[in-house]
């Protein structure tokens, strides 16, 4: 079943139920920054018209004219590049967990029309501790995990969970008709 209302924009709002504490508080601003901005933009690509949601505006609400979609970050695991790139199999593994809903506020009571759950996670390898009889390479990998870390902008959890919501977006906007279908652009 499709909806017949015509598509609308999205307004974007990101935020946390995590317990703000003087050690994960950066890395929550830089999560929930990235996910709002980067969201919003990666929603653009996928042909779907976004914007981040004005913060002082209380969102969602009734008797609007867009599409109001909540992204509250429920879990902020930091992890350690270090620890996953040397151990490795699971351990130091960063995780976001985010549960998204998205509203239609056309109207004079909200509409749920999406309500998931993304987990992003940095994911699972095997280290270089596996291979430690090996000093050279327990040498550059030691050096590559070091680099990472310094080099990392601490969001690609965010990232990660912003691909994964536009994925879901995209199938829920393709199954109301509101997008073309996937292969119909390489036709």
């Amino acid at each position: 079943m499709t909806d017949r209302q015509p598509v609308a924009p999205v307004a974007v709002t990101v935020t946390t139920s995590v317990p703000r504490t003087a050690e994960n508080a950066p890395r929550l601003d830089r999560n929930t920054q990235a996910l709002a901005a980067g969201l919003a933009k990666s929603l653009e690509k996928a042909h779907i018209v976004a914007y981040p949601a004005d913060p002082s505006e209380t969102t969602p609400h009734a008797n609007g004219s867009d599409l109001a979609l909540v992204v509250d970050i429920g879990t902020l695991q930091t992890g350690s590049a270090w620890t996953r790139e040397l151990v490795g199999f699971g351990t130091g593994k960063s995780r976001l967990q985010s549960h998204i809903i998205l509203y239609d506020e056309r109207g004079t009571q909200l509409t749920d029309l999406l309500d998931f759950t993304v987990k992003a996670d940095s994911g699972s390898m095997p280290g270089v501790i596996v291979s430690a009889w090996n000093p050279i390479g327990f040498g550059i990998h030691s050096a590559r995990a070091i680099t990472k870390e310094a080099l990392s902008d601490g969001h690609e959890d965010a990232d990660r969970t912003a691909k994964a919501i536009v994925k879901k977006m995209a199938e829920y906007y393709r199954a109301n008709g509101w997008l073309p279908p996937e292969n119909a652009g390489s036709e």
